[in-house]
């Protein structure tokens, strides 16, 4: 028998999939839970096989869940649910450990294949978010750029790029972000990204770099 838990602030969604969950002989859910404050708890009482776990919940969300079920209870399994699909989303749970990855409006039979495999110890990815994972792949891998000096090559995308740039004119963190729409901590992770690939101490050797490599 599995047994699964269901973790997402939609109620009557859980209810419902706990019905046709259990229309399998094979699957048992053992409880439900309605935001991420409930995840422990219930690994901790029921020690559930599988648990389905909404990526989007009022206080800490699936992300954060996760992150706590696979340093806590690594032999839970954890299928993440959402309503949309998003690259961001997507990739940081299967960076946080995720086993599978579904959309809502996912078949029922379907779901208790992806709840099945998951353990099994596979992978499951929805048709549609492993097409958003490809499509976001092949982007980036288009904008990559090769930097090639005497001394190191480096592989930068656009946005480095763009960053490089904006640090060579003296633009801060705060300027960048405006300028190119992100985030302001956005921005400086992926700063501290160029430092790591240039092996640079500080934005003084970026902008040298940038100067030397004819970034204008």
């Amino acid at each position: 028998m599995i047994k699964v838990a269901i973790v997402d602030d939609q109620i009557l969604l859980s209810k419902s999939l706990k019905y046709l969950l259990e229309q399998d002989e094979e699957i048992k859910v053992v409880d439900i839970g309605t935001d991420g404050e409930d995840v422990i708890s219930i690994c901790r009482t029921h020690r559930p096989d599988v648990m389905l776990l909404d990526i989007k919940m009022p206080g800490m969300n699936g992300i954060e869940g996760l992150k706590l079920i696979k340093n806590k209870y690594p032999n839970t399994k954890v299928l993440m649910l959402t309503t949309f699909e998003d690259s961001s989303n997507i990739i940081d749970s299967f960076i946080a450990g995720t086993d599978g990855y579904v959309v809502k409006d996912i078949a029922p039979e379907e779901l208790v294949i992806a709840v099945k495999c998951i353990q099994s110890g596979l992978k499951v990815m929805h048709k549609s978010v492993n097409e958003l994972i490809v499509k976001e792949f092949l982007m980036k891998k288009e904008n990559r750029i090769d930097i090639s000096t005497e001394d190191i090559k480096v592989d930068f995308s656009k946005t480095e790029i763009d960053i490089i740039k904006l640090i060579a004119k003296g633009m801060s963190n705060r300027d960048i972000s405006r300028k190119l729409s992100f985030a302001e901590g956005t921005i400086k992770n992926k700063v501290s990204a160029i430092l790591q690939k240039l092996d640079c101490k500080d934005r003084t050797q970026i902008a040298l770099f940038a100067l030397k490599n004819n970034f204008f």
